[in-house]
This record gives C-alpha cells, sequence and structure tokens, in this order.
C-alpha cells in the first residue's frame, strides 16, 4: 500500500473555470496591447489559447505587422476569396508568455497588397 499523493486530473469544472480565466488574460493582454500601441481591434475573439482578429481592411493587418512583427500566411477558399492571416503575438509582459494573435483578412483572389505585407507571406 502506497501513501504516495498523487495528482488527480483536474474536474470538468475546474478545467472550464481554468479555460475561462486563460481566454480573458489573453482577452486583457490582446486590448492592453492595442491600446498602448494605438492598434485597430475589428472585430476579436479572444480564445483560451490564442486571439483571433477579423477586419475586412487589409490596413488592419499592416497596422499589427508593422507594430508586432510576424508572418503572413494566405489560404485560397476557391470561391474568388483568399484569407491573409498574420501570425504575430501581443507584448511581452516580463511576468508572461504573450498571447497569440491571428489577424485574418479576407480579399479577393488576386488582389494587389502592399509589398511589405506580401514580403512577410510564407510561401507554402
Amino acid at each position: 500500500m502506497s501513501t504516495q499523493i498523487t495528482d488527480r486530473p483536474p474536474t470538468e469544472r475546474t478545467a472550464f473555470r481554468r479555460a475561462c480565466e486563460a481566454r480573458r488574460r489573453n482577452e486583457i493582454e490582446f486590448e492592453t496591447t492595442a491600446n498602448i500601441r494605438d492598434l485597430p481591434t475589428g472585430h476579436y475573439r479572444a480564445e483560451a489559447d490564442v486571439v483571433h482578429l477579423f477586419s475586412t481592411d487589409i490596413d488592419v493587418l499592416a497596422a499589427w505587422l508593422y507594430e508586432l512583427g510576424g508572418t503572413v500566411t494566405t489560404h485560397d477558399t476557391g470561391h474568388g476569396v483568399t484569407v491573409w492571416t498574420l501570425h504575430t503575438r501581443t507584448d511581452v509582459d516580463p511576468e508572461r508568455v504573450a498571447c497569440p494573435v491571428l489577424v485574418s483578412v479576407p480579399l479577393v483572389t488576386g488582389e494587389l497588397v502592399m509589398h511589405e505585407i506580401a514580403d512577410a507571406a510564407v510561401t507554402a
């Protein structure tokens, strides 16, 4: 018989609470970075592991790229629309890990974009 204490897996309620807390931390970090750097926020959704920022204006993606850097990927939807997505992070607080941010903008396939955005695009 062992008297060793073992870690039990978190209950569903505990796991849900932790996910909610992580989502709220990411939301606060995202809003703080956007406010401090005066970045556009458009429509965003905070998740426990990432913040998704959606816009129909490529200048929103450009502003985040200019301020925070990152890489850009493109996805052709097959319907004459290409989604451009910037993969970046919030400002890093020395006390914690930065929150990943995905800035996505749909454009008509073949539409010209600023060369800074095209240069940041990762080719598959």
